[in-house]
């Protein structure tokens, strides 16, 4: 599991400007640091305390923007997760078909926000427009930074951190899932097909698709139309499981053809 070691110096520089942190405090971000996640009875355990007295000490980290609580436990505070490289990739492409996606979908009163920069900017988009509050469900770290703040309550499943993105995985988030339902599931792809489905790059994360799949009363893919120039790894979604396909207007007329004829609902930028 990757360890939050960019945020180790942050912990560290807080600890000291507060001057006042309890020890308890000290040895809950020293724990966290190590391992990235931490869950209530774990953290109970270590500092010979009650989960009570824990959930309350992470109510107090939590405003000083040092921890964020998940469901059974806590992460590093993920104001500062955007990845380095957002300002090149999320350029005004991505966030039109955020926009159209926006224009199809709401209002929504529950919303599964899965990985990548495109579903990103769609986080964005729902960060600044004036829709009721949504509840937000994610793995993804950078769309949870990207709507802290805002009226919209978010939660994050937990999990394991990918090594290539400031994303959830594993058996904790796909467990975590399974009691959930929304409205809509919004998710991005690494490469599509029009008649075998999309496609991502690791097959954990695929599960999790999967499982979100299942939990979702509509299921809308945002992607530019050259993910259908890429070979896929592991499909995560046939055409049919498939409700709105959110793209740009260069995407071949016979995939267009297909994925309608398939049941998707394709809107085009």
């Amino acid at each position: 599991m990757l360890i939050f070691n960019i945020f180790t110096l942050t912990f560290l520089c807080l600890s000291i400007l507060l001057g006042i942190m309890h020890t308890r405090h000290k040895k809950i971000l020293e724990q966290l640091q190590r391992t990235g996640f931490v869950s209530f009875s774990e953290a109970a355990k270590y500092a010979g305390v009650t989960e009570m007295t824990i959930r309350r000490d992470v109510r107090l980290l939590a405003e000083r923007h040092l921890v964020m609580a998940v469901k059974n436990g806590m992460i590093p505070h993920p104001a500062g997760y955007e990845p380095e490289n957002s300002a090149l990739l999320l350029n005004p492409e991505k966030f039109a078909l955020a926009e159209a996606l926006y224009n199809e979908i709401m209002p929504a009163k529950t919303l599964f926000l899965s990985s990548g920069f495109t579903v990103l900017a769609f986080a964005k988009i729902l960060a600044t427009r004036s829709s009721p509050k949504v509840t937000v469900i994610t793995n993804s770290l950078a769309a949870a930074a990207a709507l802290f703040r805002t009226r919209h309550k978010v939660l994050l499943l937990g999990g394991e951190l990918r090594q290539e993105s400031m994303d959830l995985k594993g058996d904790m988030a796909n467990s975590n899932i399974q009691s959930c339902r929304v409205d809509c599931l919004i998710s991005g792809c690494d490469a599509a097909s029009p008649d075998f489905g999309f496609y991502t790059t690791d097959p954990e994360l695929s599960r999790l698709e999967r499982s979100s799949i299942a939990i979702a009363d509509k299921v809308a893919i945002i992607t530019e139309s050259d993910k259908f120039q890429r070979k896929g790894k592991v499909c995560f979604a046939v055409p049919g499981e498939v409700d709105l396909l959110v793209t740009d207007k260069k995407i071949d007329p016979g995939a267009l053809s297909i994925l309608s004829s398939a049941g998707v609902k394709v809107a085009t930028v």
